[in-house]
């Protein structure tokens, strides 16, 4: 009896073993099934993005990658991000449905609790519309929920938040910007500089340097603890998002309004949300169940989660829907850019703007200098050089923010001064070779001047001496600076060589023109005039010329004589004095001495021969009358 008994229990539980695992072997045969099957491992958060040790940049989580992965078809990110204990972890407990001890880790003490990304490895599915998206046939979207480590706690730079920050809002399709009360200048401003660095870092890893890609999500304002009266949330954040008025121009003013600008697609996209305080004791929320929590709170709740369903939409980057593998490769894509560079903090923000203010300031130092019209001399540039840099140096230190220690001042005051110190010595540099060419032309002008004077037909000593007087004077007031001295130099020497050749020259051209002058007197009064005494003297002074000259046999000139002193000062009373220079006037004279040679030529042979005739017939006309008148009477 014991026996069958054994037997029978042996046979039932044999059998008993072949339908149980005949029902597993057919249910894993159904692969429909099996992908709706939900997996008890999935169902609870995993590291996506996890800082490294020192707390500035992030490093990406391979469980978290691959629970990404695992997500088929089109995915909608949902990112929670905000300020450290605001409760965005609860907050994603409350959209999931799931407690403290399940889902994301909620914490009640003044640290931060979430450390970097974390991922709900269990989608929620969110039905399509018909031909929504048909290369995926239709199917359902998943949507993930990310929470993200709190911002403006301490202990961190302010570029691991921004690194936090601009990953959220690149791979979110719905950014929920979790604000405790209101929203503040700050919450905006941190928003656009996320938004930019976001769209520079996406640009980089495309290898373009355009806008991204990347088509904007859905923005949610949710204000937690709105117990604040007057304008709806709505009407606060649009408002918020809205320009403002800057009639005066006002830079500060127009910077808050550029950071608008640069949000103007998330403004087009944003949607605000209240919620009251759930419970008074919020260091006891995960111990509360829904009974005991407030109760428009728990209507909100419900009203929140059908308007995040509501602005779910699958995530396109490049005019394509994000899958789960795609997401986690843009996960990886975005981490490693954000770590490769730097990113703006408060202090690299400060050193930039210590840096263009040093250019401003050398600017300023440039337009100093240049309102100093060149050439100038040397000490007038170094006066203005001197002006204009204590002036840069002051501004400077008006202007400045920071101090040496945070932002290195005082390398950038070594850079201001050396920047200061090239500008000048390119300032000399050009105020030398404006000088030169100036100096260079007014020494040209000079010897040209020079050069006329030694080809006049009536040379004058006085008359060249005045002329390099007067190019001297115009030559000083045009040659100012550094080349004065040396183009001076030049001059003076020129001014020697001139004289010298001028001297020689001119008592050659003075003793020619008297030979010729004599030749001309003996011919005019030979052949014209024919007055013989003056013929006779052109003769012995031409003869005399001839010879003397030739008795100077043991050196000595002619032109040292005494007598041709006395002509020579003679020849220069005539040609150049301070009424008359005849160089300028001769070429008039002589026409006029000619035509008057030929009037006093036709008086003398024409017409005073025949007025004495007339003169002389009317003086016998009454002796003529008076002897007729005799002889009457004598009758």
């Amino acid at each position: 009896m014991s026996e069958a008994f054994a037997s029978a229990l042996v046979t039932s539980l044999v059998l008993l073993c072949f339908c149980c695992f005949g029902a597993v072997g057919i249910r894993s045969l159904d692969p429909q099934q099996a992908e709706h099957q939900p997996v008890a491992s999935t169902r609870r958060p995993f590291a996506l993005v996890e800082p490294v040790e020192s707390h500035t940049k992030l490093s990406v989580s391979q469980e978290g990658l691959e629970a990404l992965r695992s997500i088929p078809g089109p995915v909608v990110p949902v990112v929670v991000i905000g300020p450290y204990r605001s409760g965005k972890s609860f907050l994603l407990n409350q959209l999931l449905g799931v407690g403290c001890t399940e889902g994301f880790g909620v914490g009640h003490t003044r640290s931060t609790q979430t450390k970097g990304v974390w991922v709900w490895g269990e989608p929620q599915k969110l039905p399509l519309p018909d031909k929504t998206l048909p290369e995926f046939g239709g199917q359902e979207a998943s949507i993930v929920y990310l929470d993200t480590e709190g911002f403006e706690s301490t202990g961190k730079a302010d570029a691991y938040d921004d690194r936090i920050f601009a990953l959220s809002t690149l791979i979110s399709a719905v950014l929920v910007y979790n604000l405790p009360e209101t929203v503040r200048e700050s919450d905006i401003q941190k928003l656009s500089f996320a938004v930019e660095l976001a769209e520079g870092f996406y640009a980089d890893v495309q290898g373009g340097g355009g806008r991204s890609p990347v088509e904007p999500g859905n923005m949610l304002w949710l204000i937690q603890r709105d117990f604040l009266e007057g304008k709806t949330v709505q009407d606060m954040v649009s408002e918020a998002l809205l320009p403002v008025a800057n009639p005066y121009e006002d830079q500060d003013i127009a910077q808050v309004n550029k950071i608008r600008q640069s949000l103007r697609l998330v403004a087009r996209n944003s949607t605000a949300f209240g919620l009251h305080q759930p419970h008074m004791e919020r260091t006891k929320l995960c111990e509360l169940g829904d009974e005991q929590l407030d109760r428009q709170y728990i209507q909100q709740r419900s009203s929140l989660r059908e308007l995040v369903q509501q602005l779910a939409k699958p995530k396109r980057v490049n005019g394509k829907v994000m899958t789960g593998p795609a997401l986690a490769e843009l996960v990886s894509q975005m981490v490693t850019a954000l770590n490769a560079r730097d990113i703006p903090t408060a202090g690299s923000i400060l050193e930039h703007f210590n840096k263009e203010l040093v250019y401003r300031v050398r600017d300023s130092y440039i337009a100093q200098l240049e309102s100093l019209a060149l050439p100038v001399s040397d000490a007038t540039l170094a006066a203005r050089h001197e002006t204009a840099s204590a002036a840069a140096r002051k501004q400077f230190q008006a202007e400045k923010f920071g101090n040496d220690l945070t932002t290195g001042l005082g390398s950038l005051q070594d850079m201001l001064q050396a920047s200061l110190d090239k500008e000048f010595l390119g300032r000399q540099t050009a105020n030398t070779l404006e000088s030169n060419k100036r100096c260079e032309k007014a020494e040209t002008e000079c010897e040209d001047s020079l050069e006329k004077e030694q080809l006049v037909r009536l040379p004058s000593t006085g008359r060249f001496e005045d002329r390099f007087s007067h190019c001297q004077a115009a030559f000083d007031l045009v040659c100012i600076g550094p080349a004065h001295t040396g183009q001076s130099e030049r001059l003076q020497k020129a001014w020697k060589r001139e004289h010298t050749r001028f001297k020689h020259d001119y008592n050659d051209k003075l003793y020619n023109g008297l030979v010729l002058l004599l030749l001309v007197d003996i011919l005019l009064f030979r052949f014209v005039i024919k007055f013989s005494i003056l013929e006779s003297l052109g003769w012995i002074v031409f003869l005399f010329l001839q010879v003397y000259p030739k008795l100077y046999l043991n050196g000595g000139s002619m032109y040292e004589a005494h007598w041709w002193i006395i002509l020579v000062r003679v020849w220069e009373i005539l040609v150049y004095n301070p009424v008359l220079d005849l160089e300028k006037w001769w070429q008039i004279l002589t026409p006029v001495a000619l035509v008057a040679y030929v009037v006093w030529k036709l008086w003398v042979r024409c017409i005073r021969p025949r007025w004495r005739r007339r003169q002389d017939k009317r003086l016998m006309l009454p002796t003529k009358q008076g002897n007729s008148d005799s002889r009457d009477l004598s009758v």
